[in-house]
């Protein structure tokens, strides 16, 4: 019995251990798991990689002989924040449509050109090779009379904790959730979480308005995409895995490109 306890006592003490000097691991196994259903892996922290979480399968490339494909990105799914933000939600959809033609429309030409290849980015899922699915799955508009009293604000005084809970509330919160799949053979190829890597900048006139952050991000969340395909195609990845291509980026490259993968 007295074992027992003790055995009890000390997993409670390693837990509150833990959760005190490593807050990031418990945060990571609660906070990374899929909102929206998209994934049931396990993601994970990866410092060369700019996202919150991020899983790939680790088969290699699975389209590395393959010359012509089609690949088809659903649209945004905002069904998790429309209630809360029925006017501004909608607005996201065709903006990220528009940024995901121009940003991945161009990474598969750049590829298709690299390589000989034929690959299409199409608007239907039908008979498609490749599948992605982005949940927006939180969103807070920005607020952007407060960003400007939190930006003066912070000239002068900063209150630990206050100054970043307001700083918070003016800057909004978006987060996201992806997948990239083989629609052939239904194999989750990639899944990731990530939520603000940037704000609108006040001299921009996205900085003025409510789903500004929103737009910012999501154009962002896009360059990611387009730069992750372009990594996969033949002459970037050839049979290796993205693991393996992350593993070789140096921490000075990393840094370097916070902004994208």
């Amino acid at each position: 019995m007295v074992t027992g306890m003790r055995k009890v006592f000390s997993a409670i003490a390693c837990f509150l251990v833990v959760s005190l000097l490593f807050p990031s691991c418990v945060w990571q196994q609660s906070q990374l798991q899929s909102e929206s259903g998209l994934y049931n892996v396990a993601l994970t922290r990866n410092p060369k990689v700019a996202l919150d979480g991020v899983w790939f399968w680790g088969g290699g490339n699975p389209f590395r002989s393959q010359k012509e494909g089609k690949l088809y990105v659903a649209p945004l799914d905002i069904s998790r924040v429309q209630a809360a933000q029925p006017e501004l939600a909608p607005l996201m959809v065709p903006q990220m449509h528009n940024y995901i033609t121009k940003y991945v429309g161009e990474a598969i030409e750049e590829g298709n050109a690299a390589t000989g290849s034929n690959w299409k980015l199409v608007d239907s899922p039908q008979d498609c090779d490749v599948r992605v699915d982005i949940a927006l799955v939180h969103f807070s508009p920005q607020r952007p009379g407060l960003r400007v009293l939190s930006g003066l604000g912070g000239h002068f005084v900063k209150i630990p904790g206050v100054t970043d809970v307001v700083g918070r509330l003016a800057r909004g919160d978006v987060r996201v959730e992806l997948t990239i799949r083989d629609a052939r053979r239904n194999r989750l190829l990639m899944a990731c979480k990530d939520s603000n890597r940037t704000s609108a900048m006040l001299v921009s006139a996205e900085a003025y308005k409510k789903s500004g952050n929103a737009d910012v991000n999501l154009r962002l969340w896009a360059k990611k995409l387009a730069k992750l395909i372009r990594y996969c195609s033949p002459d970037k990845l050839g049979d290796g895995t993205m693991e393996q291509m992350i593993k070789k980026r140096s921490f000075w490259d990393a840094a370097k490109a916070r902004s994208g993968f």
